[in-house]
């Protein structure tokens, strides 16, 4: 399934390859089932054409949606043309729903480039799932694969600085763990003019 619901918002899991294996994610335990959902998307990702029609049958059904929120068991900046696209389809409908992004912040490592003026043609807020101040920690938290692991703290806090100046309403967030001091990540926020949410684990 690539378009679920949650809390009012259209939900779009349009891939599931990932850059980390985040100690948090409940993607293995929970078999890629999300509160009733089946996010497993066995190999075959969407295409745009798929989302787009998918997004219309979904304008056609009441309440509408109060946001379209790229966010599943996947990260998915992977999919950049996908977001753009559908972004740009979404303000040029004139419904005036706004497009939200969830990432871990790898986006400009995974496309060897600076992907935040790709997404400000389409995104309004980008959350960046940052979860520590401290890049050891991050490295135990996140579990980057090789590729992402001597750049990937840098790059992430990075993308979300980058994200801010660039205009898009950005949020830095952590999921809520004993072994974390949320203080300096609180403070990395103010001083990029994002804001913060620390959020409790699924479970």
């Amino acid at each position: 399934m690539f378009l679920y619901e949650h809390e009012g918002g259209a939900y779009l899991n349009v891939t599931n390859r990932c850059p980390v294996a985040c100690a948090f994610c409940v993607k293995t335990d929970w078999g890629r089932q999300f509160r009733g959902s089946d996010l497993d998307l066995k190999g075959r990702e969407p295409s745009l054409e798929d989302v787009l029609i998918a997004l219309n049958e979904r304008l056609h059904r009441s309440p509408p949606p109060k946001e379209f929120v790229f966010c599943g068991f996947g990260e998915p900046t992977f999919r950049l043309d996908v977001i753009e696209a559908v972004g740009r389809w979404a303000r040029e409908s004139g419904r005036k729903i706004p497009v939200r992004l969830n990432t871990v912040g790898l986006g400009n490592l995974i496309h060897s480039r600076d992907i935040v003026p790709d997404l400000a043609r389409g995104v309004d807020a980008v959350s960046v799932s940052l979860n520590t101040g401290d890049p050891e920690q991050w490295m135990v938290i996140h579990r980057p694969a090789p590729a992402y692991r001597a750049g990937g703290f840098a790059a992430a806090r990075e993308f979300a600085r980058l994200c801010a100046v660039g205009g898009l309403r950005t949020r830095v967030t952590a999921v809520e763990r004993s072994d974390v001091d949320l203080g300096p990540l609180r403070a990395y926020a103010a001083s990029i003019g994002a804001e913060f949410l620390a959020r409790p684990a699924l479970g």
